[in-house]
């Protein structure tokens, strides 16, 4: 974006994707527009530097392709789409002026910010102000848990449901009688005044005060272009404040990249697989369901590479891609899987986007040999997250088909969806299932605690709209282990823990082998992916003091006994033995909002010491 209005590519995937607003500077709000207005190459071939292709990610989705977020960049000698911005709206359309009071109505595609009108108003007016204030937008909006937006009905709201004249004027008067809502007044020109006091009243069965003046919801989407002349969707009206966090959720769907086609590729011939304009070519010149070999003769002349190889390396590469039908019916479990086994199996090539070098836990100090099964050094990995829809006032369920996911364009004919890639290092760690088994059954205590906090969870859960969900004993060990263990990283490496996320693979899809293991990875790396000082501490002699020092720092929390003794605490308390003090992260390093976490489960608790996994002395 430009320098005036400046936001970075990977915000436009979270937090400040399709259809949320963002405060600008200079008192500015703007919603973020849907894909259909995001440039002319929105329905058009994409431009090779801006392509992103993560197959098993675009067959999940539903789409052919991925594209990068466009980017400014000032006209210049050499430069291609220049002057290539996000749209934006302005939402909400309701400002006010901060000396006056005066309220507009601005448009919803106004490019500019308004100053007053300076209406003659009774007293306090700015009409005698030679530099009239700039007008700032008001903190009400209102939503559904369709995803609709529309501005808080502020006519209505003054004349009680009833008509105005085209001649009614707005004024907003703040903190005049009283700090809360009550002393916010609304008064129109007419003579009508009301206070805001009693706008957040809301029940689900009946309504709340919006209800009872006759505005429900007309099902407006400002990021495309609506805002009057909509049929309604039938929902009530929620009225929250434009900068509340249940304004927005984005869906953000990711994948780690399995280049496994590469491994015994020469590194030129990987290079040129992976160029987008490479490989559309190949992929859609299909000789009898083959790869062409008189296409690979001139992408190898052209880059003088053998001919024969390419092809080889080019049908691998079409091999190796699952079969769309199945990707977009697989669970998160089941879509973790195919890493889990490649991780696992130490797949990858240095010239590829994977390298994972397995290390010999055997040769690993306690805690490490006592513990873990496998531990892996990923030097190189790619992750490619993309945002698939947004909801609001309730969170994604994770169904891509769910009706309260709302779309990021109305052209049927764009097929394609915002991405963005990060190239990285990590941990991988699986947990010894033997060790497991045998720390599940060693007390039916640990059953017992995690039996309440599922109730508690999936409670919360069926109340947002999201089918229950089982949580089970393995998974809170390993999310707890991964945030101390991201805590303890943060002091012994060169990233900072907010650059550090953790993906976690845990499920019993397949009984024989079930997944207990967790990735540690980088969010964010420079072009080469690695920086080395993650993989570094994974090393024999480093990460045994690491993992030590992480265990024996959750055995106490500065907030203990309080925290320790906890029976819920955190997000919809979904947290037990955890708090900011001792097992908390970034939001963006946690895949489930800092909540199913218990360091009890590492380390026990006073009376309890058998519920822990690892032993700790003092």
């Amino acid at each position: 974006m430009p320098a005036d209005r400046p936001i970075r590519r990977g915000q436009l995937i979270s937090p400040f994707g399709v259809g949320a607003m963002i405060s600008f500077p200079r008192d500015e709000s703007l919603m973020t527009a849907g894909l259909d207005a995001w440039t002319d190459h929105a329905r058009k071939k994409c431009p090779p530097d801006w392509l992103v292709r993560e197959e098993r990610l675009e067959a999940r989705l539903g789409v052919t392709h991925l594209r990068l977020p466009p980017e400014h960049r000032d006209p210049g000698t050499g430069v291609t789409y220049a002057n290539e911005d996000i749209p934006f709206v302005r939402f909400p359309r309701w400002h006010y002026c901060h000396f006056c009071g005066g309220m507009e109505e601005l448009p919803l595609f106004a490019n500019n910010r308004q100053r007053c009108r300076a209406f003659p108003w009774p007293t306090r007016n700015c009409v005698q102000r030679a530099r009239k204030p700039w007008l700032i937008p008001v903190r009400f909006i209102t939503a559904c848990p369709q995803g609709h937006i529309q501005d808080f009905p502020f006519m209505e709201w003054v004349h009680r449901g009833q008509a105005s004249t085209d001649n009614c004027r707005l004024r907003l008067m703040a903190g005049r009688s009283s700090a809360g809502l009550t002393g916010i007044k609304i008064s129109c020109t007419c003579g009508q005044i009301r206070s805001l006091g009693g706008i957040f009243d809301f029940n689900e069965e009946r309504g709340g005060a919006l209800h009872r003046i006759g505005c429900d919801c007309r099902g407006l989407r400002p990021w495309f272009g609506e805002w009057e002349n909509h049929p309604g969707c039938g929902e009530f009206l929620q009225v929250v404040q434009r900068g509340a966090s249940n304004v927005y959720f984005p869906h953000v769907v990711s994948s780690i990249y399995l280049p496994l086609w590469a491994e015994a590729t020469a590194s030129g011939i990987v290079k040129a697989l992976e160029d987008p304009r490479v490989w559309g070519p190949l992929s859609s010149g299909l000789v009898d369901s083959k790869i062409s070999a008189d296409r690979c003769e001139m992408v190898g002349s052209m880059r003088n590479l053998d001919a024969e190889e390419l092809r080889k390396a080019a049908q691998r590469k079409l091999e190796g891609i699952p079969e769309p039908a199945i990707l977009a019916t697989q669970t998160e479990e089941a879509f973790r899987r195919s890493e889990y086994d490649a991780l696992k199996a130490g797949r990858g090539a240095p010239q590829s986007d994977l390298l994972v070098e397995p290390a010999s836990v055997q040769e690993y100090a306690a805690p490490i040999l006592s513990s873990f099964s496998y531990l892996a050094l990923i030097h190189k990995l790619r992750e490619t997250r993309a945002l698939a829809g947004f909801t609001r006032l309730l969170p994604p369920d994770g169904n891509l088909a769910s009706p309260r996911l709302q779309r990021l364009a109305l052209d049927q004919r764009i097929d394609w969806l915002p991405a963005m890639i990060v190239r990285g290092e990590g941990l991988f760690i699986e947990f010894d299932r033997a060790r497991l088994d045998a720390w599940l059954n060693r007390t039916q205590a640990i059953r017992d605690r995690i039996a309440n906090l599922n109730g508690t969870y999936n409670v919360r859960r069926v109340a947002q709209g999201q089918n229950p969900r089982p949580v089970t004993p393995e998974f809170v060990l390993l999310h707890t282990f991964a945030h101390v263990l991201i805590n303890q990283l943060a002091y012994d490496c060169g990233y900072g823990s907010a650059s550090l996320r953790e993906r976690l693979y845990c499920s019993d899809d397949n009984p024989d082998e079930p997944m207990c293991g967790v990735l540690i990875y980088t969010a964010s790396g420079d072009s080469e992916g690695s920086m080395g000082g993650l993989v570094r501490q994974g090393e024999r002699g480093t990460f045994e003091n690491i993992v030590a020092r992480a265990i024996q720092k959750a055995a106490w929390c500065s907030s203990d006994p309080v925290c320790i003794e906890s029976q819920g605490q955190g997000a919809d308390n979904c947290n037990l033995s955890a708090c900011h003090s001792c097992c908390l992260v970034p939001e963006t390093s946690c895949e489930e909002g800092n909540r199913l976490l218990d360091r009890a489960l590492l380390v026990g608790k006073p009376g309890e010491p058998d519920i822990g996994f690892f032993i700790v002395t003092p």
